[in-house]
């Protein structure tokens, strides 16, 4: 997490969820029953989702473009986009980014490892997921 509620925007999901032309924007949804957050193309479409804002893409096309989690957020979800440093992780499947829509799940550290499994084997996380591929909510489109 940067400053001002800036996060860095990984390339794969800038060319597929980003769009082209001269103002590249994301749409800040999120999951009203669970809180957890995506960006997708356009704004999300199904219950229990809700969208949020459309927001720019910072440097787009450079070596560290970042978009900025919008002040529509309810309090309590943007509040995990306040603090610098917090890690945040994008999770998608191959479906949520081929979608006619893409997305992808934006957490913080601490969401995704409370979704994942508690076991005490020194799996690596990428493990963990792929063994687990109910453990995230459906493509929220």
């Amino acid at each position: 997490m940067l400053s001002d509620r800036k996060v860095r925007l990984p390339s794969l999901a800038e060319d597929r969820i980003a769009g082209e032309g001269d103002a590249p924007r994301v749409a800040w949804n999120y999951d009203t029953d669970s809180g957890y957050v995506f960006i997708s193309d356009t704004p999300a479409r199904k219950a229990p989702y809700t969208f949020a804002d459309m927001t720019k893409v910072f440097d787009a096309g450079g070596e560290y473009p970042k978009i900025r989690a919008p002040s529509e957020l309810p309090a309590a979800v943007r509040d995990r986009f306040e603090v610098p440093g917090t890690f945040v992780v994008y999770l998608a499947s191959e479906e949520m980014l081929t979608d006619e829509n893409p997305s992808t799940w934006i957490l913080s550290w601490t969401q995704l490892m409370r979704i994942l499994p508690n076991d005490d084997q020194d799996d690596e996380v990428e493990s963990l997921i792929a063994r687990n591929p109910g453990f995230m909510p459906p493509s929220p489109f």
